[in-house]
């Protein structure tokens, strides 16, 4: 990993390491940053001094306060959690599940989830944001994924990343035949790839430049989620990603095919108002 020898590229590269992972021992560490054990306790140190890392006092490390609140600075900041987080509230606050914003690292080939919006209803699996995950998996991945290159999507392959839900293997075949559907349709969806009890959809967003930067996507717990609600999460997706778009200054966006949706509204709605009804029975 450390191909600087430089004390500011390694401290950044500690740096990212915490932002993954919450604690480190100093040989762990030491190994991911291919350094001495020595340099990196002096790294460490200097952190420490500034309030960028702290440690359990048993020889784990982790990052300090100082760390987080310039983290969440720069989260209230990121103008894309700004575009999007109003609009993700509309949609939980519509549909009563929770919605996601993911946006890609393209230098990493990773995306992560920058900002979400959660039912009052608690759900059966958490799903955290700032954490990378890798594209290969996922309604929220794969809508990325499809719209990338083919030098980044031969790397995915080559990587071979496993499902983060199952554990399942990547299947170059599968992957190919699912990017190249989502490019004719103009969103995923996939079951129990991220988690081992979700469904999601996702539709992606573009920037300035025409590339695609991330996606607005939906989670359902899988024993909740109905075959013909699909047509309307894909179309209320459609238009927040259609919204962030433009607000990127991009000219592309998906358009979904305008198609009758009276009684598939319908249909979710009764779906809605029976899963808060039973909600209600369970908790009286």
């Amino acid at each position: 990993m450390a191909d600087d020898t430089g004390t500011v590229s390694r401290i950044i590269q500690l740096l990212c390491c915490c932002a993954e992972q919450e604690t480190w021992g100093v040989t762990e560490l030491a190994q991911r940053l291919e350094l001495p054990r020595s340099t990196t306790h002096r790294l460490l140190n200097l952190c420490r001094a500034q309030g960028f890392i702290d440690t359990d006092g048993r020889g784990q490390y982790g990052p300090g306060m100082a760390l987080y609140r310039l983290a969440g600075r720069l989260s209230v900041q990121m103008p894309l959690r700004r575009i999007a987080l109003p609009l993700l509230t509309e949609f939980t606050q519509q549909f009563g599940e929770v919605s996601l914003l993911t946006v890609v690292d393209r230098s990493a080939l990773k995306t992560f989830f920058a900002a979400k919006a959660e039912p009052s209803a608690p759900m059966r699996y958490v799903i955290e944001t700032n954490t990378l995950a890798p594209l290969g998996w996922g309604a929220t991945g794969r809508a990325i994924l499809a719209y990338m290159t083919d030098a980044e999507i031969a790397e995915v392959i080559r990587r071979a990343e496993p499902s983060p839900g199952s554990g399942q293997s990547l299947d170059a075949k599968e992957l190919r035949a699912s990017l190249a559907r989502i490019r004719a349709e103009g969103y995923a969806i996939t079951q129990r790839q991220r988690t081992s009890e979700g469904t999601g959809i996702a539709v992606p967003f573009f920037d300035a430049a025409g590339q695609v930067a991330g996606d607005v996507g939906v989670t359902v717990p899988a024993f909740r989620f109905r075959q013909r609600s699909k047509a309307i999460f894909v179309r209320a997706l459609a238009g927040m990603a259609a919204k962030i778009s433009e607000a990127l200054g991009s000219a592309h966006w998906i358009s979904i095919a305008n198609r009758p949706l009276k009684a598939a509204h319908r249909a979710l709605r009764l779906d809605l108002d029976q899963s808060a009804a039973k909600s209600s029975g369970h908790n009286s």
